[in-house]
């Protein structure tokens, strides 16, 4: 019992070091590829075709599904890439991930690892310590993430060898649905599909399962899949919840029809198998069989994807959130810098459109008004969080430029409703005072102005503020006026320096303005030049694509 709880101990290492070996591939290639990943993503998705090898040769570079079923869902989320388009960068990936079984089959098994492993770590780190560029740095992650998943390989071998001494096969009458469940678990757990099917396969080379019990096993592996994808729906917009309904129909989908031709499916991969010299590798046959039940679930959604998008399109509405709440941004974005800023400025626009109507009603105090600003200050709570997050990504020098300005233009905009509730302040002050219609009147025509100009500002119309705008002569005369009232005897001195203090708080808040659209401007032009949207990249070939879809 002691030598077997060894060899289980063995096999938790060598899962432990596959794992790790693949969190270090994905993080180096996708920091290495930078925007390039998330370019191509929103731009190679014109049509279905593209949109399945986009997410296949995707997956295949940065091994993992699970990075791009995320990153899909997060360019949905924010209008970068279309549902209909998306659903298929996520059956192309199913198709992708199936890369790590053939290296796990044809190198991790067949070859003397260390051969091959620890030189990949050594110059890995090297590169990692001393390349000069941050991208070489990155690739040189990727690299020592490729041997430690090799020893994470070998490691298991060794385990799974001992083990299959130890505990009894499954025979021939377990239930295959059991074998399935096993592998769904596995996956859900380890929260990669990759490192179930590699378990697996050393399992089997190890004469732990048959090879028929092996075949359940990565079926259900597939499955387990979805739910990442489930989890990272949690808060999201509609179409990212329809999409991920999608993910789990097609892999549940295909999972059945390779579970009901199981038999069949077998014998094609042992024809193939013949025809191609591996069969007498039960390793290689295994990920053949998961290429190729995955190749059968993408034929036969060919057809049915059409009908199955315009149902989830009917069957799922988008919920009505509440104003305190974020529209665009969701930790989906995070790890997605581009598409982070292209939320990033889609929520400061919604922001910044709520504060011209705000000075309508001053110098008059409004509950409203108050009601507001905390509404806001929950907001800019939770867009600081997000920021924050994004921040411990590693971003190259335009993004961190980016998300600099994301901070400024929220600080701007955090001063403006302090300043909002200051007046509001002022407002309840003065009006306890007998001379408070004239200082009303005096005041509410120039902060009726101000909302005016800023409303203009923001559709565009280019008015300026100091030097050339007639606020600013406005302003003077106001002040001017009130002094003149003052000396007259028809406004009280604390009613004066309440009225001066309001007028003072009310151009600070223009320039507060002023700074906050300059950023906003700004953060806006980058992302048009960040990344493609689905829309703007569309062509003629995507409408004959939808028109394709429409005849269907």
């Amino acid at each position: 019992m002691g030598a077997a709880m060894e060899y289980v101990a063995t096999v938790l290492g060598g899962v432990g070091l596959f794992l790790l070996g693949m969190w270090l591939i994905t993080e180096g290639l996708k920091v290495a590829a930078g925007a390039s990943l998330e370019r191509l993503l929103a731009s190679w998705t014109r049509n279905r075709l593209r949109g399945l090898l986009s997410g296949t040769l995707l997956t295949a570079l940065v091994q993992s599904s699970s990075a791009i079923t995320v990153a899909a869902l997060g360019f949905v989320n924010t209008g970068l890439l279309r549902f209909e388009r998306a659903v298929w960068v996520i059956f192309g990936s199913n198709l992708g991930t199936t890369l790590t079984a053939w290296v796990v089959a044809l190198v991790g098994i067949k070859f003397q690892i260390n051969v091959i492993a620890l030189p990949l770590v050594g110059i890995g780190a090297l590169m990692r310590v001393f390349a000069p560029a941050d991208r070489y740095r990155n690739l040189g992650m990727a690299l020592a993430g490729f041997g430690v998943l090799f020893l994470g390989i070998e490691v298991l071998s060794s385990g799974f060898q001992h083990l299959g001494e130890s505990f009894p096969l499954p025979d021939a009458g377990t239930p295959l649905v059991w074998l399935v469940l096993l592998g769904i678990i596995l996956t859900t757990l380890m929260q990669s599909s990759s490192a179930a099917v590699a378990l697996v396969l050393t399992a089997l080379a190890g004469g732990l399962l048959g090879f028929r019990e092996a075949a359940a096993v990565v079926i259900g592996a597939n499955v387990g899949t979805t739910s990442t994808a489930l989890l990272a729906t949690l808060g999201a917009t509609a179409n990212a919840r329809r999409l991920a309904v999608a993910h789990v129909l097609f892999n549940v989908f295909t999972g059945a029809m390779a579970l009901l031709l199981l038999g069949p499916l077998l014998d094609l991969v042992g024809r193939l198998a013949g025809l191609w010299q591996l069969d007498q590798d039960p390793a290689a046959q295994l990920a053949l069989f998961h290429t190729c039940f995955n190749l059968l679930g993408i034929v036969l959604m060919w057809p049915l994807e059409p009908p199955l998008s315009r149902f989830l399109l009917r069957r799922f509405h988008e919920r009505q959130k509440s104003a305190v709440q974020l529209q665009f941004l969701d930790r989906n974005l995070v790890t997605l810098p581009d598409a982070a800023r292209v939320a990033l400025t889609q929520e400061m626009e919604r922001l910044l459109a709520q504060y011209p109507e705000a000075l309508v009603t001053l110098p008059a105090p409004d509950s409203r008004r108050l009601e507001q600003i905390a509404d806001r200050s929950r907001l800019h709570t939770g867009v600081g969080d997000f920021l924050a997050d994004v921040a411990r990504q590693q971003l190259v020098e335009a993004q961190v430029t980016a998300f600099q300005m994301g901070w400024r233009l929220q600080g701007n905009l955090v001063n403006m409703d302090e300043t909002l509730q200051r007046l509001n302040g002022f407002g309840l002050a003065m009006q306890r005072h007998s001379d408070w219609p004239v200082i009303q009147a005096l005041l509410s025509n120039w902060f009726a102005s101000a909302g005016r100009l800023m409303e203009q500002q923001w559709q565009g119309d280019g008015v300026a503020w100091p030097p050339n705008s007639p606020l600013l002569g406005q302003y003077e005369s106001v002040k001017s006026a009130l002094l003149a009232n003052a000396m007259a005897g028809k406004i009280s001195r604390q009613s004066l320096d309440l009225a001066l203090q309001s007028l003072s708080q009310g151009r600070w808040l223009l320039e507060q303005w002023q700074r906050a659209l300059e950023y906003y401007r700004q953060l806006s032009e980058r992302d048009q030049t960040a990344i493609p949207t689905d829309a703007t990249t569309a062509t003629g070939e995507q409408d004959e694509d939808d028109n394709a879809t429409e005849s269907r």
